[in-house]
């Protein structure tokens, strides 16, 4: 379905980073180019990657001179840095993010699109299949079980990310407050934060990506730096959020306090402290956990943080 603004059609950019992905990148780029809704724009921005990569970009360019925008960094910025780059870039009222190496289905755009018909949405997202050794890996009643984040409570993202950014859309005016995002902060978790405060995330639960785990793709590529934020310097970041609510303020604030004496501690073994407060917010911090026995899942993750 063609997701509409009045009479026009409400334009979708692409987001696309890449790095020394020229083994799979044009498998990807022809199921976006498949994409049942119309394309506003190609959004690539390469992070000087040392294969073909941007020599296959550019042969993309020659084919859709009027869709495909490229751009090749001066120097690398890593993951998240240079996603922020290419959604900055972007120009549509929605972004679709794209990974280098995934597969689309063919109505990705448009299913998630139409979540958008609520001015109150402002990121959607949808489920994915991994894609490994060229095998789908799921097994049957997996999207039943599934629990993708919907809603604007914060206090749910603030230990654990929810959302993957090759699921993602969201409405550029996110940007005006979500830009720049804080150094080594993964851009789809601070995206996500940002549209609690300022609406709310919608899900569907339908297959929309077949997500690629390989050794050499972005996110486990040896160039992605290892992320040196702790708990507590991640939850003093998220205070600077701006409109969170007062429900949530009071809830990252005893959340701090924790985090901070946790930190502090000298010896490994549980912080009772902290461990109860894990277990009082169960079911707000680790509710999205798939799980049969849910106390056991609380109990078992409220253990291995407070440790």
């Amino acid at each position: 379905m063609i997701s509409r603004k009045g009479s026009e059609i409400v334009s979708v950019s692409i987001a696309m980073c890449t790095y020394n992905g020229a083994k799979y990148i044009d498998e990807q780029l022809e199921t976006i180019i498949a994409q049942d809704y119309p394309l506003h724009e190609i959004i690539v921005v390469d992070d000087r990657s040392s294969d073909d990569t941007f020599k296959i970009l550019e042969e993309w360019q020659a084919k859709y001179p009027t869709l495909f925008k490229l751009c090749l960094n001066e120097k690398n910025l890593g993951f998240d840095k240079n996603f922020e780059k290419a959604i900055s870039l972007c120009t549509g009222d929605l972004i679709a993010i794209a990974d280098q190496d995934d597969i689309w289905m063919n109505d990705k755009l448009s299913s998630l699109a139409e979540l958008f018909s609520n001015e109150n949405v402002m990121l959607a997202h949808g489920a994915s299949i991994t894609l490994k050794n060229g095998s789908l890996h799921h097994f049957s009643g997996q999207l039943k079980r599934y629990k993708l984040f919907e809603g604007n409570d914060s206090r749910k993202l603030f230990l654990l990310n929810q959302l993957s950014g090759h699921n993602i859309m969201f409405r550029k005016s996110i940007l005006n407050q979500a830009i720049p995002i804080p150094d080594f902060m993964p851009y789809d978790w601070w995206l996500a934060l940002n549209a609690t405060v300022l609406g709310e995330i919608k899900a569907i639960k339908k297959y929309l990506v077949h997500h690629r785990k390989h050794g050499d793709n972005a996110f486990f590529s040896k160039k992605r730096i290892k992320n040196p934020l702790t708990l507590l310097s991640r939850l003093l970041l998220f205070k600077q959020i701006q409109n969170l609510s007062s429900k949530s303020h009071l809830f990252l604030d005893e959340f701090i306090a924790h985090a901070k004496q946790h930190e502090q501690a000298t010896e490994s073994k549980i912080d009772w402290q902290f461990f109860k407060f894990l277990m009082k917010y169960s079911k707000i911090i680790f509710g999205h956990k798939k799980r049969i026995f849910p106390a056991f899942t609380f109990l078992t993750n409220s253990i291995k943080f407070a440790k």
